[in-house]
């Protein structure tokens, strides 16, 4: 019988297999990754949601912030998150003005500052869905989802923050605890100051304009998200939302009297909620959809 000599490679794979700290210089090759894993590492977003919409899509939208805004275009809870630090950002901002003010406000003077100082999100959804393919006057396919998406749930988190701010606390992270601000009035207070009710009057009447440039923007935004999904099987899903929101807007009426405190919100986003609920009767067939 012959021998053999072992080859030079085979010697170093000896070595290293019977080396006692072999795992510091291990040869299996890595785990190869999934497909999933691939693209969200590609495709994660490099910029904050609101640093996105303020600063690069507000003045000259770009075809970078406009591929960047799409790889957003994944589901819920990502612009959910988005969306609660655009407002923690917003309401940590009026706190300081206020307190550089010095002079007390009434709470839905408070709530207008919100508004106000949210506005650029409209303003940047507004060139978003205006945006034109480069040398065409198309307009750049697949905003509809993401605009419709972060318009929903803006006005579903401001709701929700009026009505923590409402009832003094939140336990929502991580805003944590709804802090009383001694410059905003008591009810008390507001009762026995005479210039009360024309602020009041005015502020509803300002808040109310943001809120019709808002219902614009959004049904702008359920147009072409309409037009480019699959229209019968995201209806039902509308359909909830369209719910969601109508409930959402009779909760802000009662809390801060936008849209008439008789009409309990059906004045407030009333194209938008009559286009939702057009879509949804359009295939209201028994046919069950999909979530937004």
């Amino acid at each position: 019988m012959s021998f053999q000599t072992p080859s030079p490679c085979t010697r170093a794979f000896k070595r290293l297999r019977d080396s006692p700290n072999s795992s510091d210089t291990d040869v299996t090759p890595p785990k190869k990754r999934s497909r999933w894993e691939r693209v969200r590492e590609v495709k994660k977003p490099a910029t904050d949601l609101g640093e996105l919409l303020c600063h690069r899509l507000c003045d000259v939208v770009d075809s970078d912030a406009i591929a960047e805004l799409k790889c957003r275009n994944k589901g819920d809870q990502d612009i959910i998150y988005s969306i609660q630090r655009i407002i923690d950002t917003v309401k940590r901002k009026v706190s300081k003005d206020i307190g550089a003010d010095g002079e007390k406000i009434l709470e839905v003077e408070l709530y207008l500052r919100w508004l106000e100082d949210l506005e650029y999100v409209l303003t940047a959804l507004e060139n978003v869905l205006d945006a034109k393919l480069p040398g065409t006057r198309r307009r750049v396919p697949g905003l509809g989802k993401i605009s419709f998406a972060i318009l929903y749930h803006l006005l579903d988190e401001f709701i929700n923050e009026v009505n923590a701010h409402q009832d003094g606390w939140s336990f929502r992270y991580p805003a944590g605890p709804v802090a009383l601000d001694p410059l905003i009035m008591s009810l008390a207070e507001e009762a026995n100051d005479p210039s009360t009710d024309d602020r009041s009057v005015d502020a509803v009447r300002r808040a109310e304009e943001i809120l019709t440039r808002y219902d614009t923007v959004m049904v702008a935004a359920v147009r072409r998200y309409k037009a480019e999904c699959n229209r019968k099987l995201m209806a039902a899903g509308i359909g909830r939302k369209e719910d969601s929101l109508a409930k959402g807007c009779c909760l802000l009426s009662e809390q801060t009297g936008y849209g008439g405190t008789d009409d309990m919100g059906f004045n407030l986003l009333t194209e938008t909620r009559e286009l939702m609920r057009t879509w949804k009767v359009e295939f209201n067939d028994g046919y069950e959809s999909c979530e937004c």
